[in-house]
């Protein structure tokens, strides 16, 4: 249908008009006669009509629709769009500043600062990079006095948390002698020192404590020459036995693979949901800020949610023996770092009863066990092995 017709009643029932819209080749579409003539017509055409019979439009199509609408409505929409402008400006203004500290000395530095990079009362906010980009710069500036910086936004509110630089009066050197030692008991798998003495090497046993990097150096028996700080790496074989329960039946919560993306807007640090909302058990949520312009008094936001939900969990007993395996071994798994790893496990014991089953694991781990520590008197060393 043309973007600019009108659907129009005119007050005629004789074949008088129809012959009118013949003679003045007047196209029309969906004629019907009851007491009057209703039909659709362009609107020139209308204007034309109009001027012989009596007419009333009753609905508008396409642009003559919005047209139509925008003259009944005029003082409305000026009175919204106005509306419009005005909360994007209040909504874009910084009303107060919070700067979090006691320290006058650093309140009135971070203030000056502030100003000096356009952040005062009445001024537009800054975007989230913007914002990053100014902490960043203020903190470069200020390394000697400002050890750290936050810029926070909270609707139209900026709180500054700001940490001062301690510095160090006396000038002493944080390089401070220590020794490596043993965090546990352990046999030695691999060591290698960058910084001190090794007292330790590859196979050796060492108990919780032992010193196994010095940084005692020493010349002869017992001459010392100097102290450092210990620096090294030592990675032993280290034991450990774990008891894990399993029940032959059990609950837990589970994900179900259902994926639901949100979207919603941030006025002002009030959310407002464009989409409906997302029932389920339990949910696991990741946001992500996908538009976030200066001009603008929003921010949008992208919600991912994913559904967990109860699931029961019927297994027999070698399925039991298997999960109380897999247990046994995340639990483990959850200590390590990089670089770490199981050597070996073994079952040592595994019991069954009516309605769970119980296994005890004996696992060989290959873990980092050397810690920074105080360092030791020299009466206490050993010896220093090559």
């Amino acid at each position: 249908m043309n973007n600019n017709k009108v659907k129009i009643i005119v007050y005629e029932s004789s074949n008088k008009f129809l012959n009118y819209l013949v003679y003045h080749s007047i196209y029309y579409e969906d004629l019907t006669l009851n007491d009057n003539y209703i039909l659709v017509v362009d609107y020139e055409d209308y204007k034309k009509i109009s001027r012989r019979y009596k007419t009333k439009i009753i609905k508008y199509y396409g642009k003559r629709f919005i047209i139509n609408y925008v003259n009944t409505n005029k003082y409305m929409l000026a009175s919204l769009f106005i509306s419009f402008l005005v909360l994007l400006l209040l909504t874009n203004t910084i009303f107060k500043i919070n700067i979090n500290t006691n320290d006058e000395k650093l309140y009135n530095l971070i203030n000056e600062n502030l100003k000096e990079n356009n952040i005062s009362l009445y001024k537009r906010k800054k975007s989230f990079t913007e914002l990053k980009r100014i902490k960043d710069k203020i903190l470069k500036e200020n390394e000697d006095n400002l050890e750290w910086i936050e810029i926070k936004e909270k609707g139209c509110v900026y709180n500054i948390e700001v940490t001062a630089r301690v510095k160090n009066k006396n000038n002493v050197n944080d390089n401070t002698p220590k020794d490596i030692v043993a965090s546990k008991d352990g046999l030695i798998k691999y060591i290698a020192s960058s910084s001190g003495a090794k007292l330790k090497d590859v196979n050796d046993y060492v108990k919780k404590g032992d010193v196994l990097i010095t940084g005692n150096i020493i010349k002869g028996e017992d001459t010392l020459i100097t102290q450092v700080e210990a620096k090294g790496k030592v990675y032993a074989e280290v034991w450990y036995t774990v008891n894990i329960t399993v029940p032959f039946n059990y609950v837990e919560y589970v994900e179900t693979g259902k994926i639901i993306n949100h979207y919603y807007l941030d006025i002002a640090g009030k959310k407002f949901t464009l989409t409906g909302k997302y029932d389920s058990t339990k949910t696991m949520n990741t946001k992500k800020l996908i538009l976030d312009k200066p001009y603008l008094f929003f921010k949008l936001y992208k919600e991912t949610k994913r559904e967990y939900k109860y699931k029961e969990f019927n297994i027999n007993e070698n399925e039991a023996y298997e999960e109380a395996l897999k247990r046994s071994e995340s639990k483990i798994k959850s200590k390590l770092n990089d670089n770490e790893y199981i050597i070996s496990k073994k079952v040592l014991k595994k019991e069954v009863f009516r309605s769970k089953m119980n296994i005890e694991v004996f696992f060989k781990v290959y873990e980092n066990i050397g810690v920074t520590s105080n360092i030791v008197e020299k009466d206490d060393l050993n010896g220093v092995s090559n």
